[in-house]
């Protein structure tokens, strides 16, 4: 089946999702802490440049976030695909 679906290392496959999932939550974290900066540093610097700034930066916060849930989402999905591949390779399903 692995084969007949196009996969021909489900290790790796399984590798990739892992790597991604770490990808995704490593990526939230580094634009949520730079948004928390953000705030700490724009602290009473409320000229229109900065509060247009601020604005767009939340919005790519928020961007990012559904890019790493949706990674989270393909690295399950991934994870339960391998399992399968593997269940049918061992033929014990």
């Amino acid at each position: 089946m692995a084969q007949e679906v196009g996969v021909r290392n489900i290790t790796e496959l399984k590798q990739f999702g892992c790597d991604l999932k770490r990808l995704s939550e490593q990526l939230a974290s580094a634009f949520h802490a730079a948004e928390n900066k953000m705030y700490h540093v724009c602290d009473g610097w409320n000229d229109n440049v900065n509060i247009k700034f601020m604005n767009e930066f939340q919005k790519n916060v928020k961007e990012i976030d559904k890019i790493a849930a949706n990674m989270q989402e393909f690295s399950k999905f991934n994870g339960k695909s391998c399992d399968l591949l593997e269940m049918y390779q061992n033929n014990s399903f």
